[in-house]
């Protein structure tokens, strides 16, 4: 009736993707008589397969930049004293040989409005309240199985399982040759700093990362099994003319 009574849903900035998961979960819920986890991971399935082309590209060009690994560090050692034109080098040499050392963050980036806009869906959709899966016993709550003694803390399980297929998942990505030091320090912490942010907000939100976070281990397995590209011919670097005294 054009009255925005869905407004009080506060589905934030995501509100458009927030309206297609809830009304695609509660199709699932309805013409498939799926309960509301099993509607969850197949929704995590299909935006899978969405992103599934961007996400394998990234894959490759990861892979590819690891075996220009010992061109890089050749470029590194001949123009280490003009940082200028080692960042001209680079880029020329990633031109030519076809990769884009930024590719392994455009899927996370793009992906990353779905994740708010499931978080504001299970934040506001009263469907989930109470409604259960396995273990847990209401979707937009953490799915606590107990508090620890002496600590009083809860037990959350969804997230630890979470965080453990992002380390299987950091296992099996290359690392790119090209990432600054501390990055790299930063992503091998990773896994903690999203188990410190999921702990306590909704399970149906952590089972999503959780599903996602499982098919992206799959789909890094699968495109390991296929042939990789031959790496490009070694440049040949001549040392720069000493200057004369």
């Amino acid at each position: 009736f054009n009255n925005n009574v869905d407004a009080v849903m506060n589905f934030g900035w995501t509100g458009f993707i927030s309206k297609a998961l809830l009304l695609g979960m509660n199709e699932l819920h309805r013409l498939l008589h799926l309960s509301y986890g099993w509607a969850i991971i197949v929704i995590t399935v299909v935006i899978k397969l969405i992103f599934w082309p961007l996400t394998q590209s990234s894959t490759r060009s990861m892979k590819r930049m690891q075996e220009l690994a010992p061109q890089m560090k050749a470029l590194q050692a001949k123009y280490k004293d003009d940082p200028q034109k080692l960042s001209q080098k680079q880029w020329e040499f990633w031109k030519k040989n076809k990769v884009n050392p930024m590719g392994g963050c455009l899927p996370m980036l793009l992906q990353m409005p779905v994740l708010f806009g499931f978080f504001y869906m299970i934040r506001s959709a009263i469907e989930l309240r109470g409604a259960s899966f396995l273990w847990v016993g209401d979707l937009a709550q953490p799915d606590t199985l107990f508090t620890i003694p002496v600590l009083n803390l809860p037990f959350n399980l969804l997230p630890l399982l979470m965080a453990g297929t992002q380390i299987w998942q950091m296992h099996l990505t290359p690392t790119s040759p090209g990432a600054d030091p501390m990055q790299q320090k930063l992503m091998k912490y990773m896994p903690v700093i999203m188990v410190a942010i999921f702990y306590n907000l909704p399970s149906g939100l952590t089972l999503y990362y959780t599903v996602q976070s499982l098919l992206s281990v799959v789909q890094t397995k699968l495109t390991k099994t296929q042939p990789a590209t031959a790496p490009a011919p070694a440049p040949v670097l001549t040392s720069p003319p000493k200057k004369r005294k």
